[in-house]
């Protein structure tokens, strides 16, 4: 009889704790889910009702990224809440769908990330012809591209399950089934996205790299008697030495550039058109630069170290570990990966100025 009471309070005492876990986890999901929704959505309001930041064509991809947020928030979120708690049974179809629901706005989120740093690396790149071709519809355009390749690349994981497996089933191979499964959702899930965004800001750091060391190469020239970066006068095309990141021209694109004679850079386009662009002193727009890398790193950063857990529990399979073993670690990283979502609205008011003043104008509005 005293085995059967020791084990039936042992039962007990687990199902209140697992009780206790589902409270805490419920509350946790539901606290991250209103940060989301409602970060993001003041994030849409300030877009549309405030100028001076609808005036900087940059701040149309916070704008991109605050809508995949807020889809993570009000689509995916619920999603894993429901799968977690409830214990669903799905179909085959079923599951396809809520899978595809789930990593949809997570990788849009991830190639709109992509987007910024391939904006920022143009400006670097060539300044010159950035500010004289940069537009919201030049910037929808990418977004709606990278729209249709996230909304396709979230089914590959499943399309390529869904094609390699019965072949192989045929065999009766399960260890073969097995390491084909892992291997594809490591590569799919976690390499290739990781991959594209650590490819595209090595670039982006490289070339800022080459740029701050032409700035102090032409400072110490200045300084020997020689004309410095931002003095010399130039008819090449698109010039990087002398147009600020925050000078605003609507024309399309440059073929040449020279300097006036009142020192401004006189820029000419390839419909016939010219505009005349005030040169920004060297020290000016390295500060510029250093302040926008600053910016954009602090925004990759914050997704990678959000996305690294979860991406080292998927790889555990590879190495031996059974994924039924590491449940609560994969429900754990994956909650995580929404803490992202939470975090960037926070991350835009403390790298924009025009995004607080906003932020702050309406949350004050709704106060008084």
């Amino acid at each position: 009889m005293v085995p059967t009471a020791v084990n039936a309070f042992n039962a007990s005492e687990e199902q209140n704790a697992e009780r206790t876990r589902l409270i805490v986890s419920a509350f946790a999901y539901g606290i991250v889910a209103s940060i989301i929704v409602m970060g993001n959505g003041l994030v849409l309001s300030v877009y549309c009702t405030n100028g001076e930041v609808r005036k900087v064509p940059f701040n149309r991809y916070i704008l991109y990224l605050a809508i995949a947020d807020f889809m993570s928030g009000t689509v995916a979120l619920p999603l894993v809440a429901a799968r977690y708690f409830f214990k669903l049974v799905l179909t085959v179809g079923e599951h396809f769908v809520v899978e595809w629901g789930i990593r949809f706005p997570l990788l849009l989120a991830s190639f709109i990330i992509v987007l910024m740093t391939v904006d920022r690396y143009k400006l670097v790149k060539d300044p010159i012809k950035y500010e004289t071709s940069k537009s919201n519809g030049k910037n929808d355009k990418a977004f709606i591209l990278v729209l249709i390749f996230s909304a396709v690349y979230a089914n590959i994981y499943y399309v390529t399950l869904a094609t390699v497996i019965p072949r192989l089933a045929s065999h009766e191979q399960e260890l073969v089934i097995i390491t084909v499964v892992n291997i594809s959702q490591v590569v799919i899930n976690v390499v290739i996205p990781l991959a594209i965004i650590i490819i595209v800001n090595a670039m982006f750091l490289f070339k800022l790299k080459m740029e701050l060391e032409k700035f102090s190469a032409d400072q110490s020239g200045s300084r020997s008697g020689g004309q410095g970066y931002a003095d010399q006068s130039t008819s090449s095309p698109h010039s990087t030495a002398v147009a600020g990141p925050e000078v605003t021209i609507d024309l399309v694109s440059t073929t040449q550039s020279k300097r006036t004679a009142n020192n401004d850079i006189e820029v000419d386009t390839t419909n016939g058109q010219q505009a005349k662009i005030k040169p920004v002193p060297a020290n000016r727009r390295r500060r510029k630069l250093l302040m926008i890398t600053r910016n954009l790193m602090i925004l990759v950063s914050v997704y990678i170290l959000c996305y690294l857990p979860v991406s080292i529990v998927v790889c555990l399979p590879l190495f031996g570990f059974s994924a039924d073993a590491t449940p609560r670690a994969g429900q754990v990283t994956t909650f995580i990966i929404f803490l992202n979502s939470a975090i960037n609205p926070f991350l835009y008011a403390a790298t924009s100025r025009a995004y607080k003043r906003g932020m702050q104008r309406i949350i004050c509005r709704r106060q008084t």
